[in-house]
Parts: structure tokens; C-alpha cells; sequence
């Protein structure tokens, strides 16, 4: 079984809602994902005359023998059902009651928003999208892809679309178009039809169709709009927001499924794709079909979708919606990778606010990353989305969950610390303590940073290079040093196995701490842990900026008092060697 992206989102809903819709075109998979999704809840078909003529007839008795919660399929054959389901949720006041299916928005869309209000999520469930497609075992082939489409079961079973597409026209498009649209002309509905198949990618232009289909112009605009309701077809509207330039106000006609557009206009097998004059048209609408799809299947608005033309032809394909940002995209059919691909994509970004990435999906099969956009194939195009939408909301929660701006002062006590004390005394240290190590097999020098209970260390931490990523992990969000939370930073030096003339082996180490905790810096030092008296300081904050660090004296300090601990260890005089 296909795994539907809208899986998830449907039952968290239901957890939180007395009713969820999940409408769509036919043959989507609702039914199969609703049962799928919600196997223990009752199923009723309204398909089925019985079970319409019972909800028609005696809807609170059919309401009755379905308490505990149920799926009720095709709800559109009975809309007058909706208002006695509004009845029984608001007197249980409960979540998790209805789910409701439907295929054609007509009536439905209307009578759901004025029985349901407040009382429901709504949920869109169009064809498959590419990585759901991919679960069926399709390939990638591009042309195998126009030509077949997206619908579960044309995919899923391996079945030739022309025929399984001619019975959904017959079936499903003109019988909706007839049964719940009021048209009873189906040859001049048909003919119109076809005619937007073969203007996919295009503006739509009402007085073409009008005068091609032979109808009038608001004949053209009532059908555009059942093809809508229908989720056969979509507009998607140009892109002009507060930019000074000439820009086309018409939007571009697409179809839901690739597969069923290259059907109306006559493709039989997936052979006519490579050299159809429509090859082009029919990969962007599966490039804006799937943008659309991968809105709907995370529940999210697919309105905000738009292409950008001016009258120039300046034009990019699809503006993706990414929070505040836009990604670009540009769409090509072919196989080979060209320059002249990036150029409007480039000019584009340039003029529309907030385009943050910039991408060129086309027909090959290679993943190119250029300096500032990329170049993604058809088939990965679902997870170049996915990995848009997680890097937005990953950046929403990083930012929901940041702690407070770090605390100035204590930012500020930390960069003069560092600056004027804790570096001077370090080079210091490194120059007198040289000479010493000639004493030793080897010196070990080791920086730590400690606060909040958690330590690292490295020899690099306290370098005067490495500093500005030392300091980028102590300041982190909420950094704010007090009496009860201090920054500790310490270094160490290990003279290890001591090879002078007497009592060879052993080792010696000191080391030299610097404390912040909000409103002084101390500073203390030992030697094989036993404490130097001589080398603690304290310095309040406000006299940070105005204090010299005597080095020389710190300096002159430790050696002093190195020799004197070999003195002791070598010759257990207490004295120096």
C-alpha cells in the first residue's frame, strides 16, 4: 500500500476536531486513505443507493447507528446530511466523530462552510506526488511519467492510462459536470476540455476559449471554475506585489494530472512525449502540479504559489513560498544543462523581494550545485521541496526555542578578559616556561572552558586564531553569568617525566584559572593543585577596561615558583635543585 504524505496530518487532526473532510478529485486514494488510516472507525459509501436513500430519507436515524465515530464516503450525493451532522457534534461536543469524503466541491464546498464552520479540518487530497509515486516501483523516466500521470491506480497496477483515462472522462468528469453542475451540453464541455488540456503552461484567455469552444466568455469562466471544484484543473496567479514594473496579471492554466492533460489532447503511449510540441507545457505543469501537491500534503495554503512575467517575457515558472523567503524556480524539459537557464532565473531574483534559492528542475537525471542556485531532476524535485519546507521550519524552531539574547556586560567582561589578561599572560607564560621544559620529556598544554556543569578542552581553545569560535560557544543563547552560574576558563600546563640529574620521573603540573560570575573576575593559580597565594586577583567589572596586567610579575611568579617544586621533588630538600 502507498504510504500518503497526508497520512500523519489526518490523524492528529482527528484527535483534535469533531470532523475531518478530505475532498479531492476521483479515484485520489481518499477512501483508500481514510479506511487505511482509521481502520477501526465504521465505513459508510454514499455511492451506494441504499445507504443515500437511508441518509436522505431518515439522516438522524443513519446518523444513530453510526455513534462511536465512522467514515461516511462521497458525502456530496447527500449535502443536506451535513446539517444534521452539525446537530449531533455540537450536542456531544466531542473530538474524533466524522470523517467526510467528497469529489466534487460544487454544492459541498458551500454547504461544508456554512453547516461545519469551526467544527472541522479541512484536508486536500490530489494524485500522487513524485516520492509517492516512486513507492510503486515507477521509474523515472520522464516521458513514462507525462504520459501516465499520478493517479494511485494507474500507477500502482501497472494499467495503460489512454484507456483507464478515456473511463475516467466518461465516468467521472462528465457525469460530475452533468450531475452536479447543472451541463447538459457535454459536446461542447468536452470540446472545452480539451481545449484547456492543450493550453497547459499557458495565461488563460477567455475570449480564445470562448470563441475556440464556441460558448461565451462567462460560459468560459462557470467551466474553468467546475473544472476547479472538480480538482481537474487550477489557475496558477502571476506574481506582482509592490514591484514599479509592467507585469502580467493573468494567471496560468494546469491540470492537477500531467497524465489526464496528455490524454485530451490525443497522447497514446508514453513514445508520442519525446517529440510532442506540447513536451515542454506538460513537464512545467507537472513541475507547478507537484508544488501544489506538496502544499496540500502538509496541510499547508497552495494559494501563495505564483510565476512572475512581465511584459518584456522577464518570466520565472514557480515562486515558492518558504515562511518569508521565496525560492525561484526555473523549469526546463530538456536533458542537457545550459546557461541561458539561469539567466532569467538570475534577473528575476533580482527584482522580486525575499528570493532566497534558486533552482532549475529539468529533464535530466544529474544533480548540479552551481555557485548560487542548483540544479535538481524531476524525480528528486518532492525532496528539494521537503528539504525547503524542513529548513524553514527548523529555522522557526531554533527560533521558538532560543533562549535570551546573551547579557552584554557579561559578553563585554569576557572580551576584555581575554584581551587583557588572560592572552598577555598566556604569551607570557609560553615564552619563561620554555626554558623549563628543557627539563621535562614533554610538555602538555591544555585549555578548559567550564560552565552549567559541562567542560571542554582542546590546546587551541585560549589561541589568540581559534578564539572567535571559542567565544562563539560560550556566548550562546542566554548567556548571563551570576553568583550561581559563573564562566570558569583555565589552562594547564603538564611537565611530564622530569629527566634531570636527580630523582628522574616525575612530573609537574600548573595551572592558572580565570573566573566571570556576572560582577568580578577572579583569578587564581596552583601548582600540583596546591594554590599560589601570590597570583589571586579580583576585578570588579567596571574596572576591567582600565587595569594592566602586570605579566611580567605573573611571569617571573611561576617559573620562581616551578624551580622550587622540581626543588622539593628532585631533592626532597624543599628547595631549589
Amino acid at each position: 500500500m502507498i504510504k500518503r504524505d497526508l497520512a500523519q496530518y489526518l490523524k492528529s487532526a482527528f484527535q483534535q476536531h469533531p470532523i475531518v473532510t478530505v475532498t479531492g478529485p476521483r479515484q485520489s486514494g481518499k477512501t483508500t486513505l481514510c479506511r487505511a488510516t482509521f481502520p477501526d472507525l465504521k465505513y459508510v459509501n454514499l455511492e451506494a443507493l441504499d445507504e443515500r436513500e437511508f441518509a436522505e430519507t431518515d439522516p438522524r436515524g443513519f446518523l444513530a447507528r453510526l455513534d462511536g465515530g465512522a467514515i461516511i464516503d462521497e458525502v456530496q450525493h447527500v449535502p443536506g446530511l451535513l446539517s444534521y451532522i452539525q446537530v449531533v457534534v455540537d450536542a456531544k461536543g466531542a473530538n474524533s466523530l466524522f470523517i467526510l469524503t467528497g469529489s466534487a466541491q460544487f454544492e459541498l464546498s458551500r454547504r461544508i462552510k456554512q453547516s461545519l464552520a469551526g467544527r472541522k479540518a479541512a484536508f486536500h487530497l490530489l494524485p500522487l506526488s513524485l516520492t509517492e509515486r516512486q513507492q510503486t516501483g515507477a521509474g523515472d523516466a520522464v516521458d513514462d511519467i507525462l504520459y501516465a500521470g499520478f493517479y494511485p491506480r494507474i500507477v500502482g497496477q501497472n494499467l495503460n492510462p489512454t484507456q483507464e483515462l478515456a473511463d475516467y472522462v466518461d465516468t467521472y468528469v462528465e457525469r460530475d459536470a452533468r450531475q452536479f453542475a447543472g451541463i447538459h451540453n457535454l459536446i461542447d464541455f468536452r470540446r472545452f476540455v480539451r481545449l484547456c488540456a492543450g493550453r497547459v503552461g499557458q495565461l488563460v484567455n477567455y475570449n480564445s476559449l470562448a470563441d475556440d469552444a464556441g460558448v461565451s466568455r462567462t460560459t468560459v469562466r462557470a467551466w474553468l471554475s467546475i473544472l476547479e471544484e472538480s480538482y481537474i484543473v487550477f489557475r496558477l496567479p502571476p506574481y506582482f506585489a509592490n514591484i514599479r514594473k509592467r507585469l502580467i496579471k493573468s494567471p496560468k492554466l494546469y491540470f492537477y494530472d500531467v497524465g489526464l492533460a496528455a490524454y485530451l489532447i490525443g497522447i497514446e503511449s508514453a513514445d508520442q512525449i519525446a517529440t510532442h510540441p506540447l513536451r515542454g507545457p506538460l513537464f512545467e505543469n507537472t513541475v507547478v502540479a507537484e508544488a501544489a501537491k506538496h502544499r496540500y500534503n502538509r496541510r499547508k495554503r497552495a494559494d501563495n504559489l505564483y510565476f512572475y512575467r512581465d511584459v518584456k517575457q522577464l518570466e520565472c515558472d514557480l515562486l515558492y513560498p518558504t515562511g518569508q523567503d521565496i525560492a525561484a524556480f526555473e523549469v526546463k524539459s530538456g536533458a542537457t544543462i545550459s546557461v541561458d537557464y539561469f539567466k532569467s532565473l538570475h534577473r528575476v531574483a533580482e527584482l522580486v523581494p525575499n528570493v532566497t534559492s534558486k533552482f532549475v528542475v529539468y529533464g535530466g537525471t544529474e544533480v548540479q550545485s552551481r555557485s548560487d542556485s542548483k540544479v535538481v531532476p524531476l524525480a528528486i524535485l518532492g525532496g528539494t521541496l521537503a528539504r525547503l519546507e524542513e529548513s524553514r521550519e527548523t529555522a522557526a524552531f531554533v527560533g521558538r526555542n532560543k533562549g535570551p539574547a546573551p547579557d552584554e556586560a557579561d559578553v563585554g567582561a569576557l572580551d576584555l578578559t581575554f584581551t587583557r589578561s588572560i592572552r598577555p599572560v598566556l604569551d607570557a607564560l609560553d615564552t619563561e616556561l620554555d626554558q623549563i621544559s628543557e627539563l621535562f620529556r614533554r610538555v602538555v598544554s591544555i585549555s578548559y572552558v567550564s560552565m552549567d556543569g559541562g567542560e571542554s578542552n582542546s590546546s587551541e581553545l585560549l589561541k589568540a586564531h581559534y578564539w572567535p569560535q571559542t567565544k562563539t560557544g560560550i556566548v550562546a543563547d542566554g548567556f548571563k553569568l551570576s553568583s550561581t552560574r559563573s564562566l570558569g576558563i583555565r589552562h594547564t600546563y603538564t611537565f611530564e617525566t622530569y629527566t634531570g640529574g636527580t630523582a628522574r620521573g616525575f612530573s609537574v603540573a600548573f595551572s592558572v584559572l580565570w573566573r566571570l560570575d556576572g560582577a568580578k573576575l577572579t583569578q587564581s593559580a596552583t601548582i600540583d593543585l596546591g594554590p599560589i597565594p601570590e597570583l589571586e586577583t579580583r576585578v570588579d567589572y567596571p574596572q576591567l577596561g582600565n587595569r594592566t596586567v602586570d605579566v611580567d610579575l605573573t611571569a617571573a611568579v611561576v617559573v620562581r615558583r616551578i624551580r622550587q617544586r622540581i626543588g622539593e621533588l628532585s631533592s626532597g630538600s624543599g628547595g631549589e635543585p
